[in-house]
């Protein structure tokens, strides 16, 4: 069985098997295999001297709202469902994978 520490949620995890509500947002937040760190970051909305301002606000680490939603449950320690947590990181998903083909389209174009 393992452990789940800090530093193993945060920073090793490759997955969210067998972890509490509060430890699945603490890995998609924080650890480089979550799906925030999979969302664009600041830097790849920029193609030249042109920037994404519009990709930027629906599909960045900072503004996407799914983000922002497990930023404020976390920091707030807010109340939420298993199911609410499940909703937000479905959408969550679906945007990290809706940025890139966007993003792709947009510096073809």
């Amino acid at each position: 069985m393992t452990k789940f520490t800090t530093d193993y949620v945060f920073d090793t995890a490759t997955h969210t098997k067998g972890m509490t509500k509060n430890q699945i947002v603490c890995f998609h937040l924080y650890n480089p295999n979550g799906l925030v760190a999979k969302l664009p970051d600041f830097n790849d909305f920029c193609h030249g001297d042109v920037f994404f301002t519009g990709c930027q606000i629906l599909y960045g680490r900072i503004d996407n709202y799914h983000a922002k939603w497990l930023r404020n449950v976390f920091q707030e320690n807010k109340r939420y469902t298993k199911w609410q947590l499940m909703y937000h990181l479905d959408c969550l998903a679906g945007d990290v994978d809706k940025a890139w083909t966007v993003l792709a389209e947009k510096k073809a174009a």
